[in-house]
């Protein structure tokens, strides 16, 4: 998310009109875009994903942008964050966004790239290099403990023999009671993914702190792929939020 609205931004495109096109979404745009493709690489090629993005951006060059923008991705050979700062704009967006069995990894340059989130989900770092001298950091990432989880219920000897399953609470469905279950398959690689990110993130922070930190709280209505639910709003509510601590600092 961070490349497509950082980009989009950077291009010059209103953000009006970038959240109009997030809440169009629906659920049968969702699936045209994640449709699955051969070789099997990733669930979607991501040629759908690219070809929204350049109906906004056109196909522009990363250094010819009005504002100073770039994408980090991650080199799936090395591991290690790889920064495009120039070159096409959606190419670079693309590849930025290609999580891991989500979406296809992306050749850019000779180097074959995966979602920056892997190796560099807030880069503060990279931002300084760009030459800012204050930097406002937008964290998104889910805190493990908001996730949750539920799956099939574990069935106790007494009810395997007798082939009935006791009726389920709320809190045990959902994980936080005593009754066990077990969790498919996503949404283990989901919660994994979720536990590396935010744990990156928070040793990068403790590296490179940014000036302003803005952390919207999703919790009302969490954004999807296919319903951008209050995440807009949510963000609109932080940045307001964070509007003095920044003003301070451009003092």
């Amino acid at each position: 998310m961070g490349a497509q609205v950082g980009g989009a931004y950077a291009a010059g495109v209103p953000c009006e009109r970038l959240a109009a096109q997030w809440r169009s979404a629906t659920f049968a745009r969702m699936v045209k875009t994640l449709l699955p493709t051969i070789p099997w690489g990733g669930w979607s090629s991501g040629n759908e994903v690219a070809r929204l993005m350049r109906s906004l951006v056109g196909d522009v060059s990363i250094e010819d942008l009005p504002k100073r923008f770039a994408a980090v991705a991650t080199d799936l050979q090395t591991g290690a964050p790889h920064v495009l700062a120039s070159g096409p704009l959606v190419p670079a967006i693309r590849a930025s966004m290609s999580v891991p069995g989500l979406f296809t990894p992306v050749w850019v340059d000779g180097h074959l790239l995966i979602d920056g989130g892997v190796s560099d989900p807030l880069p503060v770092d990279v931002t300084r290099e760009l030459g800012a001298d204050v930097v406002v950091a937008v964290d998104v990432l889910v805190h493990p403990e908001e996730v949750t989880l539920s799956g099939i219920p574990s069935l106790t000897q007494n009810e395997r023999l007798l082939g009935v399953v006791k009726k389920l609470t709320n809190d045990a469905a959902s994980g936080g009671g005593g009754r066990r279950f077990h969790p498919n398959v996503f949404s283990v690689l989901f919660q994994m993914s979720t536990v590396f990110q935010k744990r990156v993130s928070e040793l990068a922070l403790n590296l490179w702190p940014p000036d302003v930190l803005i952390r919207p709280d999703f919790s009302e209505d969490p954004p999807c792929y296919s319903d951008v639910g209050c995440g807009i709003e949510a963000g609109i509510r932080a940045a307001e939020a964070a509007l003095p601590e920044i003003a301070a600092h451009l003092r």
